[in-house]
C-alpha cells in the first residue's frame, strides 16, 4: 500500500528554515496547496513508518505527521537512504488511527514496490550491521522463540537463526511480516534505537572473549556492577 501525502515547507519568517520542523499531511481528494514537496507514504505501522521523497532530511529531523483520528504525531528520521526516510512516531498511534491513515492508500497493490523499496532501503543504508540484534532484541521482548517466529512466517527455525547472526537476511515480503509480527515499523526494526549503545558493547565483547577462547558466544555472560 502506498499513500499520498504532502510535505509543508517550513515557515521561512523563522529565518531557520533547515532547523524548522515542517508538516506532514496526507492527501485528501480536491484539496491544494502551494510550495510543497509530494511523499509517498509506505508501511505505515503503529510506531513509524516508511516514506519516500525528495526533502533535504538528514537522521535527526523531525516532522509533525497529521493523521486521522490521531491529530498531530511528533516523528523523527531515525535512517535515510537516497530518497527512502525511517520515521519513528514519538508515541505510538492507535489502531483507529492506523486504520483510518491506511484507507487513504492507493488502491492498486504495491506490495512489490513496497518491498523492492524496503529491500533498497536495507541494503544501502548500512543499517542492516544492527538488524541481526535488533532483531533477536525485539523478539525476546515479545516473547517469542525462534521457532515461534518461523512458525508464523512459514519459514524454517534454522532461518531465524541466520538473520539473528548475521549469516543471511531475509526477503523483502518477509522484512514486512516480521515487523507486522513484532508489532514494530519496518524502520525500528532495521534501526533500532530504543536498544542503548552499551548493548553493542557487550555483543562485541562478548565475540571478541569468543573468539579468544574458543566458546559460543552464546556461553558467555558479561555482568556489569553498578
Amino acid at each position: 500500500m502506498v499513500i499520498s501525502a504532502y510535505l509543508q515547507s517550513p515557515d521561512a519568517s523563522s529565518g531557520k528554515r533547515r532547523a524548522a520542523r515542517r508538516k506532514l499531511q496526507l492527501e485528501v481528494q480536491g484539496a491544494h496547496a502551494t510550495d510543497i514537496v509530494t511523499v509517498r507514504i509506505h508501511n505505515i505501522s503503529l510506531t513509524g513508518m516508511l516514506i519516500e521523497c525528495d526533502a533535504p532530511f538528514a537522521v535527526g529531523d523531525m516532522i509533525d505527521v497529521d493523521l486521522p483520528h490521531a491529530g498531530t504525531v511528533a516523528t523523527k528520521l531515525v535512517w535515510t537512504s537516497g530518497q527512502l526516510f525511517g520515521c519513528e512516531f514519538e508515541s505510538p498511534i492507535s489502531p483507529a488511527a492506523l486504520a483510518a491513515a491506511q484507507l487513504r492508500g492507493d488502491t492498486a497493490p504495491a506490495m512489490a514496490g513496497e518491498a523492492k523499496l524496503q529491500n533498497e532501503a536495507i541494503a544501502t543504508s548500512g543499517a542492516f550491521d544492527r538488524f541481526g540484534a535488533n532483531l533477536k532484541r525485539l523478539r525476546i521482548a515479545k516473547g517469542l522463540s525462534q521457532a515461534d517466529v518461523a512458525t508464523a512466517l512459514d519459514v524454517s527455525a534454522p532461518s531465524i537463526s541466520g538473520w539473528e547472526s548475521g549469516r543471511a537476511r531475509p526477503k523483502p515480503d518477509r522484512m514486512t511480516a516480521l515487523a507486522a509480527l513484532l508489532d514494530v515499523s519496518v524502520s525500528q526494526l532495521i534501526v533500532d534505537i530504543a536498544a542503548e549503545p552499551y548493548d553493542e558493547l557487550i555483543r562485541e565483547g562478548r565475540e571478541r572473549i569468543a573468539r579468544a577462547t574458543g566458546a559460543s558466544p552464546e556461553k558467555i555472560r558479561i555482568y556489569i556492577e553498578v
